[in-house]
Order: C-alpha cells, then structure tokens, then sequence
C-alpha cells in the first residue's frame, strides 16, 4: 500500500538525520495560496496548454516561482472552468499574476 510506503520512507528519513517528526515539518516553509478561476466553454478547458500564449505566459511564471513557490494550472473536472492556483511569497504579487493568467486564458479560449 502506498501508504506504508510513505511511512516508511518519512520514519527512515527521522531516523537517518537523527531529527523528529515537529523538527523536519518546521523545515517547511508556508507560502500564501491564491486560486483564480478561468471562464471558457466546456469544450476548451482542456486546450489551455496547446495555446501558445498561454504556455509562454505560464513558463515565465514556473520560472519566476521555481524554488520559492509553486504554479499550478489545470481544468476544472466539473465545471467550464481552467484553475490557475500560485503559491509565493508576496500575497498582492501572487494575486496580480493569477489574474493576468486567468484573464490571458479567457481571451485566448474565447
């Protein structure tokens, strides 16, 4: 099971760098989340990723965020919709990005 797996892994882990479970999880840093929704027809929520607009657009942005924070882009399993989720430090520059990418997905999917 995947599970005992994970387990496994994260106890050899503690035990390989002699630390525990609290002292490895304050390692982590927690970035603020914003997620901002993408209107398009059903029919093209899945097309996000062959527009190459939306691609350079979402390149530029992964290499802005690569080590310091996380962007993730995906169409919605249930709704007309492309989800555009980052994760970074500054909670207004975060903000401003996944709205021009929604906004960029919007206009290219019409």
């Amino acid at each position: 099971n995947f599970n005992y797996i994970t387990i496994y892994n994260i106890c050899q882990i503690l035990l390989e760098k002699n630390k525990t479970l609290y002292e490895m999880a304050n390692i982590m840093k927690v970035y603020p989340q914003v997620l901002v929704n993408a209107k398009v027809d059903n029919d093209k929520k899945y097309d996000y990723d062959k527009n190459d607009v939306i691609c350079k657009k979402i390149k530029q942005l992964e290499k802005t965020f690569e080590g310091n924070g996380r962007v993730l882009i995906r169409p919605s399993g249930t709704e007309p919709l492309v989800r555009v989720m980052i994760e970074g430090e500054n909670i207004d520059f975060i903000t401003k990005e996944a709205k021009e990418v929604a906004d960029i997905i919007e206009k290219e999917l019409k």
